[in-house]
């Protein structure tokens, strides 16, 4: 429908640690409250204008094979962004990353929660 907001789906996907097991955690605007969806597509929309400006990077720790990786992926209106790093958030997807950590498991691989 015209006038209406563009649907937002986002996923984190976070591998590594001690037992190497990934966790998927999701959020769709489809499945959530006006207000609830209104906050994720303002997060994504602070992460998808700061992705033109410079490229999104998380601080290297080092080796480790202990540490984390987290895959970020958002597909918003049919446009796709994705973004890998380390333990490290970078400050621009910080807000995004912590609403994530806090959302409903997904099951592994695969697109954004439908």
């Amino acid at each position: 429908m015209a006038g209406e907001p563009a649907r937002v789906r986002v996923a984190l996907t976070r591998s590594g640690g001690l037992l190497g097991r990934p966790t998927r955690r999701g959020l769709d605007t489809a499945n959530l409250s006006a207000q609830e969806a209104t906050r994720l597509r303002h997060l994504v929309e602070k992460v998808w204008d700061g992705a033109a400006d410079a490229p999104v990077s998380g601080v290297d720790p080092g080796p480790g094979a202990d540490r984390y990786t987290h895959v970020l992926e958002i597909d918003r209106a049919g446009e796709r962004y994705v973004q890998t790093f380390t333990e490290a958030v970078p400050a621009q997807l910080r807000s995004l990353v912590d609403l994530l950590r806090a959302a409903p498991r997904l099951p592994p691989g695969g697109a954004p929660p439908r």
